[in-house]
């Protein structure tokens, strides 16, 4: 299949280098890093220089990382495994992945009391009315670095400020999966207790993510066995997926300044093939994350527009490939879409794209645009 993908948001490609790390520790040094003799000591080793490696690019200085399977399964293990005060409240923003929403909703189901903090009309947490969420009985916070729909940034540092202020003792998560490798990420100034990275955001595999933990918190398994990763996460390490993690993960900060750049530019490009069209609402905005483009339609279908294009071979996203119908209704009501609601489009731009891929999509969305906007209201 020769389509031209737009929706890296949703995942990545494994490029070529990456496939030679994953062939190389399944066909060969396929040992299992808990075993006692030479080679599997050998992978062990190789395990710990990956964790080093993607805490310096972190700059997680003093904190520990734990490689799981997901961002989901870090994001559940930071919500459901910290230290919470029996009858405390949690405050979450009302844009959250469903991997943090769904997991404060079955907190809430076990009596605690969930607070969501809503955000404006990019995505952003209204950071006055979060900090009247706070009090002495907050126990924890999760707000995510960079929105998946919108990318939208969130300014964490202010954030944990906010929060630390009015309840030192809060626990403070963050989902950095769309942030890390596609924004600057320093944690020691972010400052945060906890934050989850994913793989195949940034090239690595699917089945490999982290959480970051700080120095001083604590924090308990959420899978119980062998006692690997430091008894924070037992199951036999997915050796390939964490040192192709953290090579893709090296080129990613490396190439962030260009592939930076080369979004701004593709967005621009975009927004000019688009100007004439007058149904149209920008929903990022210049200071969001520039991997990602959210617009959208109101007179046109948002899913209708993304089968369409797919009959010109361009993949493009409507919103977080995670969610539920019920997300796909919350996010826009968070943002205060209204009639613009079902007619989101989200473009999202990787590595691999190129300028005239980006060309032939703003043609063809011009192109389909015209054709469907005919049958509205037949």
């Amino acid at each position: 299949m020769n389509f031209k993908y737009f929706d890296n948001a949703a995942t990545t490609r494994v490029s070529s280098d990456v496939a030679e790390i994953l062939e190389r520790y399944d066909l060969e040094e396929f040992f299992n890093p808990s075993a006692n003799y030479r080679p599997s000591v050998a992978v062990h080793g190789r395990i710990e220089e990956a964790r080093e490696s993607i805490l310096s690019l972190l700059k997680g200085q003093g904190g520990a990382l734990y490689f799981v399977s997901s961002g989901t399964e870090g994001d559940n293990q930071a919500l459901f495994c910290t230290k919470k005060r029996k009858n405390s409240n949690i405050v979450i923003s009302a844009v959250e992945h469903p991997a943090i929403y769904n997991a404060a909703i079955a907190l809430k189901n076990m009596g605690y009391e969930l607070r969501i903090s809503p955000v404006d009309e990019v995505g952003r947490v209204d950071e006055d009315a979060f900090a009247k969420m706070i009090d002495e009985n907050t126990s924890l916070v999760s707000v995510m670095h960079v929105n998946n729909e919108t990318g939208a940034i969130n300014d964490v540092a202010s954030l944990v400020k906010i929060a630390k202020k009015h309840n030192p003792s809060v626990v403070f998560h963050s989902d950095g999966v769309q942030a890390f490798g596609k924004i600057p990420v320093n944690l020691a100034q972010l400052d945060v207790d906890l934050y989850t990275i994913s793989g195949h955001k940034i090239g690595a595999p699917k089945g490999i993510a982290a959480l970051y933990v700080k120095r001083g918190v604590s924090l308990s398994p959420l899978i119980y066995g062998g006692g690997q990763e430091g008894g924070m996460r037992s199951s036999t390490e997915n050796v390939g997926g964490i040192l192709s993690f953290a090579y893709a993960a090296k080129r990613a900060i490396k190439e962030l300044p260009a592939n930076s750049e080369a979004y701004r530019t593709y967005k621009s490009s975009l927004m000019d093939a688009l100007s004439d069209i007058e149904d149209i609402k920008y929903i990022s905005d210049d200071a969001c994350s520039p991997h990602i483009f959210t617009f959208a339609f109101k007179n046109v279908r948002g899913e209708v527009m993304q089968h369409s294009l797919e009959t010109a071979d361009i993949l493009v996203g409507t919103g977080s490939a995670c969610s539920s119908r019920r997300s796909h209704e919350r996010i826009p009501a968070a943002l205060g879409l209204k009639e613009y609601a079902d007619g989101i489009i989200r473009i999202s731009f990787g590595r691999e794209n190129q300028t005239e891929e980006v060309e032939c999509l703003a043609r063809e969305l011009v192109n389909h645009y015209n054709i469907l906007k005919k049958y509205v209201g037949k």
